[in-house]
């Protein structure tokens, strides 16, 4: 009877963990206020790993892999995101991506874009209202993005320097692509134009670091 007990319990568990991940949670996401995917989470849950929307380029290949982005909405009601060194990204697609009242922790949000003429491949969409704790590399990255993204009123606490970031189409490092900031931004304004960036708090336990400009706000 104990071995059996104990057997439900770990069952019951693997089955708690598998249903507390960000990915279950979108797959099980409805549509509602014109989004494809409506997330809204639980209030003290846990929700693990990252999450990728839209399509990856391959650099072997020279082509977008197809995978067809959506407009998503994550309502967090404070739950924790421990996206385990992953990331949630919106990528290469002209979709929506609207984040608010999410506690992060060992992860960050990308909005990777490409300004392709022939086609729309660039995001949009807002980081609201949110906690940001030991985010890894960045807490928001926009490589490729600006005009229509909204980072207001968010809170970074410790950004984690995990050597250069990566050459979006080759995977490869770059040197002048530093990671460990806040916020990172896109030098490339004349192209994807200027986010809008209001009242946020970024804050780091190294004085070094902290009185450092760079380190909370970055253009690469």
């Amino acid at each position: 009877m104990r071995t059996a007990t104990i057997l439900i319990l770990h069952l019951s568990l693997a089955v708690a963990a598998a249903a507390t991940t960000l990915q279950a949670a979108f797959e099980a996401a409805p549509a509602q206020d014109g989004y494809d995917r409506y997330l809204e989470l639980e209030t003290g849950v846990t929700y693990h790993g990252g999450l990728l929307i839209g399509v990856t380029w391959d650099d072997d290949r020279q082509l977008f892999l197809p995978e067809p982005g959506v407009d998503v909405k994550i309502v967090g009601n404070g739950a924790i995101l421990d996206l385990q060194g992953q990331e949630i990204c919106v990528s290469f697609c002209s979709n929506r991506l609207d984040v608010e009242d999410c506690i992060f922790v060992d992860g960050g949000l990308r909005f990777r874009g490409n300004a392709d003429p022939a086609t729309d491949r660039t995001p949009e969409g807002s980081v609201r209202y949110c906690t940001f704790y030991r985010p890894r590399d960045f807490a928001v990255r926009l490589p490729g993005a600006g005009t229509g993204v909204l980072i207001e009123r968010n809170i970074v606490v410790d950004p984690v320097d995990t050597g250069l970031d990566a050459v979006v189409w080759s995977g490869l490092a770059g040197p002048n692509l530093p990671t460990g900031i806040a916020v990172g931004l896109s030098v490339q304004t004349g192209m994807y134009g200027v986010p809008t960036v209001l009242d946020n708090w970024t804050w780091f336990s190294d004085p070094d670091l902290n009185g450092d400009p760079l380190y909370h706000y970055g253009y690469f």
